[in-house]
């Protein structure tokens, strides 16, 4: 038998009086607009039948307003696309690029580059186009600082970030927030290379600088303790510092001082892991008979070295365009709770291990 929905079931699935409810339900004032609408919507959804005819039809005409399709409510379509311009010219992103630019032309939105320069993102200062509102949405792609993602978060434009910054929670989720499995991904890399018989174990990378790169360090980490092995210090070129960047000068520095070195580099990235097998060649270092590197990421250049290192395929088209969905819907609904969405990335070529 069909259960019969009451004003009371509405209120306790959404946590609400059953006076706020009867207000919105009746159209009766003492209500924000956006609150009425969404238990009315949620009223809808319930099976609740005994809405008034003139309720239905607002319901009706807000849910046309509020669909992609149509104008924002600034009266554009353009989506900002956040991002420093060494990210510019990085072949990685061109997917990311292509996926979401094709799902957001099927609801003729078009996306736009805008680049925030160092000194800007430390000042705190917005590109024009989002401190003038004319933004139907952002995308962010990184790394930024803590206070910069908090400051986009407080523009009341709809944004998503596509990763955030170290030390993020679920607790300080002001937005959408899109990562792949990073610390289960470095896990099975490093527990495949403990089961290889490699007992020294370093993790090279900048994971202060954004959530990934702490996750991908966590997972690292984790796979050592659930084998019992400990983290040396002497072994790992690390940095918690926001600002720092590793490039080919500082890893060289980082490679001289080390008294000793271990088996296997655990890398960040792809591109760590690459200048890392480019310094160690120089030391006429045989990769990986000698020692061993991982990546992430699988970027093109992987593919074009022998032997190739093992790494982990991030699908970065379908990233776009699963980022150009969650925006759309982000627009469609902006008083959803938000999400932390996290997409599946491959373990590639551990048998190599």
């Amino acid at each position: 038998m069909t259960r019969k929905i009451t004003q009371q079931h509405i209120a306790d699935a959404m946590q609400l009086s059953r006076n706020t409810v009867s207000k919105a339900l009746n159209n009766e004032p003492g209500l924000r607009e956006d609150t009425r609408l969404r238990i009315i919507q949620h009223a809808v959804d319930m099976g609740y039948t005994k809405l008034p005819p003139d309720i239905l039809e607002q319901l009706e005409a807000h849910t046309a307003a509020m669909q992609p399709e149509r104008a924002s409510a600034t009266g554009n379509r353009i989506i900002s696309l956040l991002s420093h311009s060494d990210y510019v010219n990085n072949s990685y992103w061109s997917q990311f690029l292509k996926g979401m630019n094709a799902a957001l032309k099927e609801h003729r939105y078009m996306v736009t580059m805008t680049l925030v320069d160092r000194e800007d993102e430390q000042a705190l200062q917005l590109p024009d186009i989002i401190a003038e509102q004319q933004s139907a949405g952002i995308v962010m792609i990184g790394p930024f600082l803590k206070e910069y993602y908090q400051l986009i978060a407080q523009s009341d434009i709809p944004a998503l970030f596509i990763d955030t910054y170290a030390g993020f929670s679920m607790n300080e989720l002001h937005t959408d927030v899109m990562l792949v499995n990073n610390e289960d991904s470095v896990y099975q890399i490093t527990s495949a290379l403990i089961a290889q018989g490699h007992r020294k174990l370093g993790f090279v990378g900048d994971i202060g600088s954004c959530l990934s790169f702490q996750e991908r360090w966590l997972g690292f980490k984790r796979a050592m303790q659930d084998h019992h092995l400990l983290i040396e210090e002497k072994y790992g070129i690390t940095s918690n510092d926001p600002m720092n960047h590793y490039n080919e000068h500082s890893l060289r520095q980082s490679l001289a001082a080390m008294k000793e070195r271990p088996t296997a580099f655990v890398c960040v990235n792809d591109e760590i892991a690459l200048t890392m097998l480019h310094l160690l060649r120089q030391e006429d270092q045989e990769v990986p008979e000698e020692i061993m590197l991982t990546g992430f990421d699988h970027i093109a250049e992987i593919s074009l070295i022998h032997p190739t290192l093992p790494t982990v395929i991030v699908p970065m088209y379908e990233m776009g365009m699963r980022a150009a969905e969650q925006l759309m819907w982000r627009i469609r609904y902006p008083e959803r709770p938000f999400e932390l969405i996290r997409l599946a990335a491959k373990v590639w070529n551990i048998n190599k291990l």
